[in-house]
């Protein structure tokens, strides 16, 4: 009877993490908040290019897989949406069903991983409820659809590694998922790593049809793609503290932390805590579960090296891909306090990424609002002025002609560069939309007419 009850809570209590999942995922989707900074930047590159153009490399420092892109544009040019709400729907469509697809997927895989039902419940629990996976289900970037693509290649090759089993279509998932997933390479260099020293034979008739795709990826996209966006990215990464640095270890702890809480304090505590379960589940190591344990943490190893080496980004969307192992990994944790530890893990889940579903960032609740706000206002031969955050703001403007960019950006430190092109524009009526309230930096050569402010701020001046 006893042991009745402990598998009718834990069935109960499965359907629940999945059900209260789908239901936060379906929350932050269909609030539809307006689109931020790179998700109007990667949109606009959508709308503009051509399917071709998608493959060559993206203008605003935008980098994401080409078929992603070029599914997304089918969407677009095929519903053809009216109107701005509509339009954000469509291209959040790939993030959140893949987010949703992702979960039962993830559970498949964690049962083949785990046999005890502590672990897979906790497992299931802290994948299900993070704070970043939600995010990006209901945002326009690749990150959700990578998640999905991850998952996948790792029951593929859990599949090849340990049961020996090779579909005819596993080789061709394969062959296929660089172009799907720029991510997806250290998953599956990691495995054909594993396979060649367990199974050369299998690795052999897996990788030729991997070869062959990805020489005609390289030269068609990768290569392309690398030769317009590297140095500008890496300058990014670079100045953003995004690559492991021996030099400040809480980097990391940060940079995982952020996966679950978007205060860096916060992150760090998070990070350290997390980071620290997920390691020490390394322990014990014997014979029968050395195999698995390589399977957990060679992915994560690789590409934490591949980051020290500056070839790779550690920002928390960049390794949401990781994140199912991760859950495995601290689910696995079997020291001193489990029990305890693992309750504190799956706690601090549900909270953060509740509470951050709930409450996004404030400027991601502005572009559209404010747009709309000054398109109802402005008339002919008026102007709106965009600073170095236009993306956000022209991606819901529906007449770009009257639209004038500040070369200088300006930005939260509104400078007097800023101030002198304003006061070198013709005589006029202007609207000027900012990310954030210049106050009194602005030049007091003008006459403000009006202000509005809702996050982001648009202020009316004649000159």
């Amino acid at each position: 009877m006893h042991r009745t009850r402990r598998d009718l809570f834990y069935k109960y209590g499965i359907l629940a993490i999945v059900f209260l999942g789908i239901l936060l995922r379906c929350f932050a989707f269909f609030r539809n908040i307006s689109f931020w900074g790179d998700e109007a930047a990667l949109a606009l590159n959508v709308m503009s290019k051509s399917y071709l153009e998608l493959f060559k490399g993206l203008d605003y420092l935008q980098v994401a897989p080409p078929m992603f892109l070029v599914i997304s544009k089918f969407l677009y040019e095929t519903v053809n949406p009216l109107y701005d709400c509509m339009r954000d729907i469509l291209f959040r469509q790939i993030s959140v069903v893949s987010g949703i697809a992702a979960i039962p997927l993830f559970y498949y895989l964690i049962k083949q991983v785990v046999k005890d039902k502590s672990s897979l419940f906790a497992g299931m629990l802290i994948f299900t409820f993070n704070t970043t996976a939600i995010l990006y289900c209901a945002q326009f970037k690749q990150y959700s659809f990578e998640l999905l693509i991850s998952i996948i290649l790792m029951i593929i090759f859990f599949n090849i590694i340990f049961k020996n089993k090779n579909r005819w279509y596993y080789s061709v998932i394969i062959a296929l998922a660089p172009w799907f997933s720029l991510s997806s390479l250290f998953i599956i260099g990691t495995y054909f790593l594993i396979l060649l020293f367990k199974n050369f034979k299998t690795l052999l008739k897996t990788c030729i049809p991997l070869v062959i795709s990805f020489i005609i990826f390289y030269f068609f996209s990768l290569k392309p793609v690398s030769d317009f966006n590297y140095d500008g990215m890496y300058l990014w990464w670079q100045n953003g503290y995004g690559f492991v640095s021996l030099l400040h270890p809480m980097r990391t702890a940060i940079r995982f932390g952020e996966l679950f809480s978007f205060n860096k304090l916060t992150a760090e505590c998070i990070g350290t805590f997390i980071l620290t379960l997920a390691f020490c589940s390394i322990f014990p190591v014997n014979k029968d579960n050395r195999q698995k344990k390589i399977f957990i943490f060679l992915p994560i190893i690789l590409t934490f090296l591949a980051s020290a080496l500056k070839l790779y980004p550690i920002e928390a969307r960049l390794i949401l891909f990781l994140f199912p192992l991760f859950a495995i990994a601290i689910s696995e944790y079997r020291l001193r306090f489990r029990t305890v530890l693992l309750t504190a893990a799956c706690i601090i889940s549900i909270l953060s990424s509740v509470y951050y579903t709930i409450n996004p960032y404030k400027f991601y609740t502005s572009a559209a609002e404010v747009v709309h706000y000054t398109e109802s206002r402005i008339k002919d031969g008026e102007h709106i002025i965009l600073d170095s955050a236009f993306h956000r703001y022209l991606y819901y403007i529906k007449n770009k002609e009257r639209v004038i960019y500040l070369k200088n950006g300006c930005g939260e430190d509104f400078t007097d560069a800023c101030n002198s092109e304003i006061e070198n524009l013709p005589p006029g009526i202007y609207y000027l939309i900012l990310k954030n309230n210049p106050e009194e930096k602005l030049t007091a050569k003008i006459n403000i007419l009006e202000e509005y402010n809702l996050y982001s701020s648009v202020i009316k001046f004649a000159k």
